[in-house]
């Protein structure tokens, strides 16, 4: 019979508490504000009993016990301090310190160091060492994001036990013994993994730094802001640190348990730099006679409305068209509806790339749900590339819950654990998943019919379960633009049925706030570019000169999310906050202001921003009935794939990366390592049969055309007659293809490229 756990009563320094059964010291101690010294422990890794720095004196007890694996006992007498406590742990330190470099002046881990602190609190003045210390390397490249400097490691395995136990990749190991210890990667081969950065917050010590980090700053320079990541959907919390104007490192935030539970992927961490990168629009720009022509914002403005007046007097509302997307806040999101509808337009949409759906129904769930679930299926693009938080929580129950993972569809898992595999959720009703109480539904919202297909399957199971629904698409606040309104209503178009009516030459006017169709938009980069091109006025807001910029004829430069407040929702529907982290350039205006001053000079009321907030907030997000809601589409969907590719081919899928994009990441220039190749990823069956090998290059011929000089990427975890592309890569764009449609290899040649970050 499940109840209550037992409650144990024990006595820390002179303090009665009570705690539950099982409850490590270390933890115990916290409840009176009491911290023990750690290296090796940490809450979410547990106990390793690796360092003994915790050690502590228990009544009763003829040693010193390490707090970090010793639990709690009914009338325990602990003390964590006194002569005995602090002569083991000066004995502790002064081992760790035998063949520490006393580099702590161009440590990076300086005025933050946990083995500096305790060395003064604990250690002894001078070592009893008498031989040279031992002379490790330094500057040890790792992998793309880090540096390991290994005479400073004290071997705590933090970073190991993270890499087995969070994320299941068991890339990084120790290897050799005693005083050679060495963190090193299990093949040999770099460091890469969608989490890398977090080794270098769980180091106590200066052993593994960061690449874009490594001599910049010392802790006490910095101006940190607290704020809300939105490179994807998860709605991280976040620690922006900020000198002079550059924002230099983002950091976790460990109390943010009910999201990412303290950790942050490497796309959150790492793709600032564009926020001072040269290439940032700091002026409105006009195209005239095919050269771009500075502005003043009160004349761009100014001009825009004019145009938009001009467009609805001679051809109606109809003629206008606004996409948005995920880069914006739900105050914006909800303008732009507002805005463009008191002129009668109802063109607009967020959906400038494959994903059609962003809110899951009534059955969505948490990210404690998740863990919960007995059953987890994964319907289109998995989560790690998409909302990568999400996909620890997935890991979590599988390993730890021992929850059945079940995949639908030829997307591969970038980790090997258990799963089972269907093609169609169709087939879902062959693996009795009636037998769970607790389900959890994930649907990438790229095909509205699979994912009614998968809402009828789901629905049907509903009945005396619990049901928890999850769309984990490409774009972040795409949750937040459907449910403040940006979809189309009353017979309005949405973005395909938009670019069909440019191409038609009905639209006047179009408008794209945050969004780059021309490089993410289904139907490939030409044929969305001619149709922009075919409209007579185009206004981009944007921070850099993206390919759909360069085709605008008014391109405002706008603010990226560290620079302006305001809310999103996250991919559970939760209220998430943005606040500045460092200051704009100058010349730079928020999309919220570039619509307040554009409804001010179409003579549009607009709400103050207390008013403006309460009306976003009573847009609920559960705009959707269920996966694959149709009221969601006025155009249908996405087009079919269409016919005339070798029928001896293979099946293509269109994977996501969330280091590809011609937006923050292409202009991010510290993330040149981490943008993926253009690469055609296969089973090491499907190679053999078509006789390519890891790193050769070949052609992907379909009817729509061919992606020339693509990669070849030999993967065991990827699925037999399949062959996976990128999706939005400025060089080998994946926007004119369909996945699941038949392509073919050609012009193989054996050039090699040396396997790197793929």
């Amino acid at each position: 019979m499940n109840g209550a756990p037992k409650e144990v009563t024990l006595t820390i320094d002179g303090t009665q508490l009570t705690v539950p059964e099982g409850t490590l010291l270390v933890e115990a101690a916290k409840r009176i504000k009491t911290d023990i010294p750690v290296y090796c422990y940490h809450p979410k890794l547990g106990p390793a009993g690796l360092c003994r720095i915790c050690l502590v004196d228990v009544e009763k007890t003829p040693k010193l016990q390490i707090a970090c694996n010793t639990t709690v006992g009914e009338g325990m007498v602990v003390h964590t301090y006194g002569p005995k406590v602090e002569d083991g742990r000066r004995a502790v330190l002064e081992f760790l310190l035998l063949n520490h470099p006393l580099d702590c002046p161009i440590c990076d881990k300086g005025g933050e160091c946990d083995l500096q602190d305790y060395s003064i609190a604990y250690g002894q003045g001078a070592s009893r060492l008498a031989d040279p210390k031992e002379i490790k390397p330094k500057a040890i490249d790792l992998g793309p994001t880090i540096v390991l400097d290994d005479e400073r490691c004290i071997v705590c395995q933090r970073c190991t036990r993270f890499d087995e136990i969070i994320t299941l990749e068991q890339s990084l190991v120790v290897k050799d013994r005693g005083q050679r210890d060495v963190i090193a990667t299990a093949t040999g081969t770099p460091y890469v993994s969608m989490f890398s950065g977090n080794v270098t917050e769980l180091c106590p010590v200066g052993a593994l730094t960061s690449k874009t980090y490594r001599f910049k700053s010392r802790p006490w320079d910095l101006n940190r802001s607290l704020t809300t990541c939105v490179q994807c959907s998860a709605g991280c919390a976040i620690n922006v640190d900020e000198r002079h104007g550059e924002v230099l490192r983002t950091m976790s935030v460990p109390g943010d348990d009910a999201v990412s539970e303290g950790w942050l992927c490497d796309r959150g961490r790492y793709n600032v730099g564009f926020y001072s990168d040269p290439r940032r629009l700091t002026s409105p720009l006009l195209r005239r006679d095919g050269e771009w022509v500075q502005l003043g914002w009160e004349d761009a403005i100014d001009l825009w409305a004019r145009t938009l007046h001009e467009a609805v007097d001679s051809a109606g509302p109809k003629s206008l068209a606004a996409l948005g997307g995920g880069r914006l806040t739900n105050e914006e999101a909800y303008l732009i509806g507002h805005v463009f509808r008191a002129l009668g337009c109802e063109n607009i949409d967020w959906r400038t790339g494959r994903q059609r759906q962003a809110s899951p129904g009534p059955r969505g769930g948490t990210y404690a749900d998740v863990e919960s679930a007995q059953a987890i299926v994964l319907v289109g693009v998995p989560p790690a590339q998409t909302t990568p938080i999400m996909s620890l929580r997935i890991r979590k129950a599988v390993s730890q819950r021992g929850a059945r993972m079940i995949l639908v569809g030829d997307y591969a898992l970038p980790i090997r654990v258990a799963h089972e595999r269907v093609a169609r959720p169709r087939d879902l009703a062959s693996l009795d998943l009636d037998r769970y109480e607790r389900i959890a539904f994930f649907w990438d919202g790229i095909d509205p019919r699979v994912g009614s297909e998968l809402n009828e399957f789901a629905e049907g199971l509903a009945e005396g379960r619990k049901i928890f629904t999850y769309v984990t698409g490409e774009t972040p606040n795409a949750r937040g633009a459907e449910g403040m309104g940006l979809v189309p209503r009353s017979g309005g178009r949405d973005s395909v049925g938009m670019l069909a009516a440019a191409r038609d030459g009905n639209l006047r006017s179009l408008a794209i706030f945050a969004a780059n169709p021309v490089l993410h938009m289904p139907g490939g980069a030409d044929s969305v570019r001619g149709a922009i091109e075919n409209v007579p006025f185009v206004v981009t807001t944007e921070l850099f000169m993206t390919p759909t910029a360069e085709r605008s004829t008014l391109v405002l430069p706008a603010r990226g999310p560290f620079e302006k407040s305001g809310h999103t929702f996250d991919v559970t529907g939760a209220v998430r906050v943005l606040r500045p982290g460092v200051a704009a350039p100058t010349g730079t205006l928020s999309d919220l202001e570039i619509l307040i001053a554009l409804a001010s000079a179409l003579g549009v009321d607009v709400p103050g921003p207390a008013a403006l907030h309460r009306q976003a907030a009573l847009h609920a997000p559960w705009v959707a009935r269920g996966f694959g809601d149709p009221a969601l589409f006025a155009e249908g969907e996405l087009k079919a794939p269409r016919a005339g590719a070798k029928a001896t081919g293979l099946r293509l899928v269109i994977a996501a990366d969330l280091f590809s994009g011609g937006g923050t990441v292409y202009h991010d220039d510290r993330l040149g390592e981490l943008r993926p190749l253009a690469t055609a990823a296969l089973s090491e069956h499907t190679a053999a049969v078509a006789e390519v090998h890891d790193g050769y290059l070949v052609d992907i011929v379909a009817a729509e055309g061919t992606l020339r000089g693509l990669v070849v990427r030999v993967a065991p975890n990827h699925v037999d007659g399949t062959v996976t592309i990128l999706e939005g890569l400025p060089d080998a764009p994946a926007s004119a293809f369909e996945g699941g449609q038949t392509v073919a290899l050609a012009n193989v040649r054996a050039a090699r490229v040396p396997v790197g970050v793929a």
